[in-house]
């Protein structure tokens, strides 16, 4: 798990990528355009986010098909991307999501990376 850490962590660090369909993300240009300016407060959300995804992928209680959707979240998007959903969805639904209990916040990310836990159960019978 060490080593996904780290891989994961190389993901994010590189460009974005064209975005999978059956996600939560809108299409994106090839290649993502670098902002002239990040918030701090974009930096310190990314940082959490980033905390947050690789716990998940750490995790013995998350299962395989979630960290598969996260894997492919961080494959198929930046992380300036999964930031911005983050905070759009965070956003849209005051009081119910909080940014200092990581056990939503991996919930929202999941979702937004496109995991449908109904489709997965359909799939293991």
């Amino acid at each position: 798990m060490h080593n996904l850490a780290k891989i994961a962590t190389s993901a994010l660090l590189g460009t974005g990528l064209v975005l999978g369909s059956g996600s939560a993300f809108a299409a994106a240009p090839a290649k993502a355009q670098p902002r002239a300016a990040t918030g701090q407060s974009q930096v310190k959300n990314a940082e959490l986010y980033l905390k947050v995804l690789i716990s998940g992928l750490q995790s013995k209680n998350v299962e395989g098909p979630v960290k598969g959707a996260l894997v492919g979240c961080l494959y198929n998007n930046s992380l300036g991307r999964i930031t911005e959903s983050m905070d759009k969805v965070i956003a849209e639904n005051p009081g119910k999501i909080h940014r200092d209990n990581p056990g939503e916040l991996l919930s929202v990310m999941v979702r937004i990376c496109g995991y449908k836990p109904d489709a997965a159960a359909k799939g293991g019978r």
